[in-house]
Parts: structure tokens; sequence; C-alpha cells
């Protein structure tokens, strides 16, 4: 059965702010967390939930809605600023909602300064903590992620040939088995949050 999209029916989202972390701060239980997210979601479409980073665990943020509302795959940036990824999952979730369609391999060029492409997330990742609102929001259920993958300074993207070596390990490579990942910061997350 076909779920027609929902379009524009929405409101705006607002520029990113520190709504999640001071949701976190100001309860911090995982219900009330969570209340947050279900909240965000019933009035935008969509929230963004993720982690700042710290000297051990990288940054990374994720969609929650998008699945949900406009039948689209679910967004996860990793290895960018908190607020960087935001805006990025925000712009791309806000096209998904007004229609467009996004799959693996398609480039975007006007989201920011640098063009993005889209993989999708194997399964094994759903285990190592990245998307634990998403798990709690939807439960059983595990709706499709795409990882919102971004360049080097020559604009090649992890596993493209030329892709330059200083930028190994920045991000995942989500759309392989986390077992066939490198050993690093991803694939120890579950042992550093």
């Amino acid at each position: 059965m076909n779920i027609p999209k929902l379009l524009s029916g929405r409101r705006r989202r607002p520029a990113w702010s520190d709504r999640a972390t001071e949701a976190e701060e100001q309860n911090p239980g995982q219900h009330a967390y969570l209340n947050w997210v279900a909240a965000t979601v019933s009035e935008y479409g969509w929230a963004v939930s993720g982690n700042r980073g710290d000297g051990q665990a990288p940054p990374w943020a994720y969609s929650v809605g998008i699945w949900l509302n406009s039948q689209g795959p679910e967004l996860i940036v990793c290895g960018l600023p908190l607020e960087n990824a935001a805006s990025i999952i925000n712009a791309i979730g806000t096209r998904v909602a007004d229609g467009a369609d996004i799959a693996p391999g398609i480039v975007l060029d006007d989201v920011c300064r640098a063009p993005l492409t889209f993989r999708p997330v194997d399964m094994s990742w759903r285990t190592s903590g990245l998307m634990s609102a998403s798990d709690s929001f939807y439960g059983m259920v595990r709706p499709p992620y795409l990882q919102v993958v971004w360049p080097d300074t020559n604009d090649c993207f992890p596993g493209d040939p030329g892709f330059q070596q200083g930028f190994d390990g920045l991000q995942p490579l989500l759309w392989l088995p986390r077992d066939d990942n490198p050993p690093s910061r991803w694939t120890r997350l579950g042992q550093l949050t």
C-alpha cells in the first residue's frame, strides 16, 4: 500500500536552535526527551537529534519523523558540528516534505558549499547507539535511513578514487556493515557513549 506524501501542510521549521540540548539539560530523563521529540515531530514534521561530540565521541545528527510524515527516508549526517548537520538535515527534510525524492547516489550541490550525496545505512549500525531516539520513537519499526555524505576538499566522496586520506575516519561508511568498517571512534561508539 502506498501512502500519499504530505505536501507543505506543515509549519516552517525555524533555524536550528539548542532546543534538543536544552530539553535534555532541563529534563534529564529519556522520557522527557522523547516527549520533546514527539512534540517537535507533531509540530514540524520531524525532529533532529544527535550528539555534539567530545574528546572521545564524534559529532553526528539524524532526523526522526521524516519517514512517518513524508514517507521519505530518515537522514543522518556524521562528523560535522551538530548545528551544521542539523541545518543540512532540515534543508533536505523540507525538500522531502515538499515532494522531492532522494535516493542513494543522488548528488545535491545547492544545500551548502560542498556537494552532498546519499548512501543507504546498513542495518548493522542500528545497534551502535547512533540513532537511539529514533529507535525509541519508532519502537520495533526500523525506518530506512540515508547517510548524507560530504566530500573532501577536492569534492571526492569517501570510497571514490582520489579521496584524500586526511579525511578518512571523519565520517563512518554507514553503507558498509559495521564490522567491515576500519576500526575507528565510529565502530567503538557503543563503548564511548
